[in-house]
């Protein structure tokens, strides 16, 4: 399709901005993807408001050159933006990045809601994501809507790839003192860190986290992740532990909206639940039935950014397909 072409459809951007990666998409009413870009994690609590402007901003004019297209083509864009939690959050950032989309009608919404979107045919259930941290959020027929504040532990918050690090980190460091069990991260850890003792990381992270050790321990989680599948029974018990707190939260959601006694679906998002170990989804699954028992498990099938896509033309009113076929068109183009 050329820009031209474009004229009786609406077309939209679509925003997924994580810690770790953003993606950006400009998509039609009919589900025809328009644009595709990928850059680096957005979220302003990590990159600060100016990151958050620069990367945004800087794949919204890539992707408007990929697709050919000029701001003024653009009806509406959603973000779903990690770290999107507080009041002065939402303000701040609808202001950082009014430059980057100039005329252009856009929402910035958490990134669980873009998720829940993606997974469920309509806004009614609950989600729980898990990915460099964590949220749980629900919402019911009458349009409440409940959300974890997902801010830090001491507010409340415990989840994600950055939690597995430190949990992974603590036990290796326990085990080596001979008070925790054994585990092979006490071999694992300083291959990673490239180093030969477990003592010669700790200069990497105390008294202060250093720049390096925060790259290296994004990819703890898969070593911890892979530890599991091998029997390895302190990395079981971190993705099991954490899980149990998943579960929880989610179900915690669900009954501040009214729902615990219905049959709720719940979208699972996020690359740690979506990992190669079955045993952190067990636990939150286990530990939500308990509190919530008709839960039904939902796995979406398309990308978060989709939800960002689906929600954008939910606010416009703008199907042009019938939301079935745009769905399966949606899915087609990420196929």
């Amino acid at each position: 399709m050329t820009a031209i072409e474009t004229g009786t459809r609406k077309i939209i951007a679509a925003i997924d901005g994580g810690g770790t990666k953003t993606r950006l998409v400009i998509g039609d009413d009919r589900g025809q993807l328009l644009a595709d870009v990928t850059g680096p994690g957005s979220n302003h609590q990590i990159c600060g408001a100016q990151g958050t402007l620069a990367v945004i901003g800087g794949l919204f004019a890539d992707a408007l050159q990929q697709a050919g297209l000029n701001n003024s083509q653009i009806s509406y864009a959603v973000l779903g933006l990690a770290g999107a939690d507080m009041p002065e959050d939402f303000e701040m950032l609808r202001k950082i990045l009014q430059p980057a989309f100039a005329s252009i009608d856009f929402d910035v919404v958490n990134d669980s809601w873009i998720i829940m979107r993606g997974g469920l045919q309509r806004s009614v259930g609950a989600v729980c994501i898990c990915g460099t941290g964590t949220n749980a959020a629900a919402e019911n027929e009458q349009g409440d809507k409940a959300i974890l504040r997902s801010l830090d532990y001491m507010i409340g918050s415990y989840g994600g790839g950055g939690d597995i690090a430190a949990e992974a980190l603590h036990y290796a460091f326990r085990a080596d003192e001979k008070t925790g069990d054994p585990t092979r991260l006490t071999q694992e850890l300083p291959l990673l860190f490239g180093v030969n003792s477990l003592n010669e990381i700790i200069p990497w992270i105390y008294p202060k986290l250093s720049e390096q050790a925060i790259n290296k321990m994004r990819n703890i989680s898969e070593i911890v992740f892979r530890l599991a599948n091998e029997g390895d029974q302190v990395c079981q018990d971190i993705l099991i532990d954490m899980g149990r707190v998943l579960g929880r939260m989610t179900a915690g959601v669900i009954e501040r909206t009214g729902q615990s006694d219905q049959c709720v679906p719940v979208v699972m998002g996020g690359r740690v639940l979506t990992g190669d170990s079955p045993l952190i989804r067990d636990a939150l699954i286990l530990e939500l039935h308990r509190r919530v028992p008709r839960a039904e498990i939902i796995k979406s099938w398309l990308p978060p950014v989709a939800g960002a896509w689906l929600m954008a033309l939910d606010r416009i009113q703008a199907y042009e397909a019938n939301e079935t076929q745009l769905v399966e068109n949606i899915e087609a183009a990420f196929a």
